[in-house]
């Protein structure tokens, strides 16, 4: 890609965001087609203002990239109608991937390492002075033997320097030199694609970036390099756990793909995997900090294909009159978002529909957690609240198997339209329609606080009860001395929008304050949380 493409790139998202913000919801909420159907198309109609990506605005790198890679295979075809039809239909089906690139990578080229949906991995060519919003087309690697696009992202930029603005950030903020060094020693880790262990420094550099006046453009593809990092961590997790499996290759393949569509921000292709998935990552020696970030990015992509299995049942369902959809699906929301429901005749039906249904057992057990209302966000954190709602859990589970006709037990499920009043509405960052996935940071969906909150505690749960027998053919060892109730406040305090940390009623009420993600330019508080970040750079636990 040339510089002055790069430029363009930037500015044109800028120009197009109030017409997404217009456009977006009206556009879901017309689809039709199932979520595989019109994946593509609506990652190449929506745009959006990358500088609000943080804020959860979906990305135009997607619509950039596909007119870029049409453009460019259109060059390679024949110029006849015909030709050209088929490979613009071609285009439609395939599979979009964001990766960073490490600064000396971009500069001078080399080779990536790349896993795609169908669990295998390639060792991908980059080119030379590849710069941000560059793409390269894998031929052949997709799902179904279609065409795969990387979008790269990166620092690099022979036109801007980075570093030393970032650099003379650090450098300028009142904290001691040892951890000026040591945020800059982060820096270069996450500037070449790296994992840096020292997430205290990461945290801090975070802060320093997001509540200066740096450009805000330059803020977002930190940022990205920021989240990029603590992924490659969560990566190499589940790599050493795989390499020390009894599992076929297959297998690693399956659980690898679950992986990815984790990362990219979607709803779950299936439930098959993703029980082990999350056993191997909680149970695995990375950081609790990245475990938290996995698991709610886990519960968020269970969360919305359970979420459009039931608004789907809402509308399809014989057994609801079509004039009354409207009141089941409200309902409905109304237990997604941990509220109280007072309509008991609605909702005594929706239960009789839903107990009824053939929909995953799962499904049934989480709408049962709402149900119970095990939900409570101004529970005290401690280790009698997760027993409760772990027996919550285990009743449950014990009513739906109860209540279900044995004979409509399963596990799939078909292609989905996306229609109004789905969780996956709101889902701006997620790479079907536009987004970066994960790289954007993962967020709590507003109005799925509860739902997320039970399919997480559904994860916690299932990891805590897997056999010693499962645990040995998955690679899992006790290295990573998974907690129950440590894991189940980290989730619940990311949906209450706290960092928790492990401590006395001071600390947690200090980490309520340190939500560093949520910190705006000229916070009065923004000394005092200077301070305790970069305090928290020489506590014991560190």
């Amino acid at each position: 890609m040339k510089k002055k493409q790069e430029s363009s790139l930037w500015k044109s998202m800028a120009n197009k965001a109030s017409e997404v913000r217009e456009n977006f919801g009206k556009e879901v909420s017309k689809a039709t087609k199932s979520i595989s159907e019109q994946a593509s198309e609506a990652a190449k109609k929506k745009a959006s203002d990358m500088e609000e990506v943080i804020s959860n605005k979906a990305s135009d790198v997607s619509k950039y990239f596909r007119e870029t890679a049409k453009k460019s295979t259109l060059k390679k075809q024949q110029t006849n109608s015909e030709v050209s039809q088929e490979t613009e239909n071609n285009l439609e089906q395939e599979e979009i991937y964001h990766i960073f690139v490490g600064y000396q990578t971009a500069n001078q080229g080399g080779t990536q390492k790349v896993t795609l949906k169908s669990g295998k991995s390639y060792n991908v060519r980059i080119r030379p002075n590849s710069t941000e919003g560059s793409t390269l087309r894998l031929q052949k690697c997709g799902l179904q033997s279609n065409d795969a696009f990387l979008v790269l992202h990166t620092f690099y930029n022979p036109e801007l320097n980075l570093d030393r603005r970032i650099n003379s950030l650090v450098i300028r903020t009142s904290i001691y030199e040892r951890s000026k060094t040591r945020c800059l020693e982060v820096y270069n880790r996450i500037n070449s694609g790296l994992y840096t262990y020292d997430l205290a420094a990461l945290n801090l550099l975070d802060f320093l970036v997001e509540s200066s006046n740096i450009d805000s453009l330059i803020g977002l593809r930190y940022r990205i390099a920021s989240e990029n990092s603590r992924w490659v961590g969560i990566d190499k997790g589940l790599e050493q756990v795989l390499d020390s499996s009894n599992l076929m290759e297959v297998e690693k393949y399956n659980l690898k793909a679950t992986y990815l569509y984790i990362k990219s921000g979607e709803p779950l292709p299936n439930f098959e995997k993703f029980r082990q998935l999350d056993a191997i990552i909680l149970n695995s020696a990375i950081a609790p900090e990245l475990k938290d970030k996995y698991l709610l990015a886990s519960a968020t992509s269970m969360a919305l294909r359970i979420d459009m299995l039931i608004v789907n049942l809402l509308y399809s369902s014989p057994e609801i009159d079509k004039s009354k959809h409207r009141k089941y699906l409200s309902i409905y929301q109304q237990l997604r978002e941990g509220a109280t429901v007072v309509d008991n005749g609605i909702i005594q039906n929706l239960d009789s529909v839903i107990f009824a249904a053939e929909i995953p057992r799962i499904c049934k057990i989480v709408y049962q957690l709402l149900r119970d209302r095990y939900f409570e966000s101004e529970l005290e954190v401690n280790a009698n609240d997760f027993h409760t709602v772990f027996s919550k859990l285990k009743k449950a589970e014990k009513f739906v198997r109860q209540s279900e006709n044995s004979e409509k037990i399963t596990n799939r499920f078909g292609n989905i339209a996306i229609q109004k009043g789905m969780l996956i509405e709101g889902v701006d960052d997620a790479v079907i329609i536009g987004g970066v996935g994960v790289l954007a940071g993962v967020k709590v969906l507003k109005g799925g606080e509860a739902l997320i909150g039970a399919v997480g505690l559904v994860a916690i749960a299932s990891t805590l009860e897997i056999s010693t027998k499962e645990k040995i053919k998955l690679g899992i060892t006790e290295e990573g001395n998974f907690l129950g109730e440590v894991t189940y406040s980290g989730i619940m305090n990311a949906i209450n929008q706290v960092s928790w940390v492990i401590g006395d009623r001071g600390e947690r009420k200090l980490e309520q304050e340190l939500d560093i993600f949520k910190m705006f330019k000229g916070n009065q508080n923004r000394k005092q949380i200077l301070q305790e970040l970069e305090t928290k750079l020489y506590s014991s636990n560190t």
